[in-house]
């Protein structure tokens, strides 16, 4: 088999990415009140995307359609990371090695990105 452009690899890493996210943005195109538009939301998006063409790299994708399995796959591995730091971030604060900030009893909210994962 011929060798793999990293270029070509990178591409459908991206294309992966992106594929989890225009599902979702195609289920919700009924009701447009469920979803705005932001920079915040472009710049991001465009991050995940790079990040799928990074992954499709690094994870020695041996064909065409294993680095746009991988690209595809980002959701996944991201949210799973995300979600093992978050339980091992709550087992330090019960275990009383960190000691919570400040701010009382204050109601948790999610930070954007936060947000954003969990659409996915």
């Amino acid at each position: 088999m011929a060798e793999m452009h990293s270029s070509v690899v990178f591409s459908l890493g991206i294309v992966g990415a992106l594929a989890p996210e225009i599902v979702r943005l195609y289920g919700i195109r009924e009701d447009p009140a469920r979803f705005t538009w932001s920079w915040f939301y472009l710049v991001v998006t465009a991050a995940f995307a790079a990040l799928g063409g990074v992954l499709a790299l690094v994870m020695p994708a041996t064909t065409y359609w294993g680095a746009l399995y991988v690209g595809a796959s980002t959701p996944v591995l991201v949210n799973s990371l995300v979600r093992k730091g978050r339980q091992a971030s709550q087992q330090q604060l019960r275990s009383g090695e960190s000691t919570p900030p400040p701010y009382g009893g204050a109601p948790a909210r999610y930070a954007p990105v936060d947000s954003y994962l969990n659409g996915l």
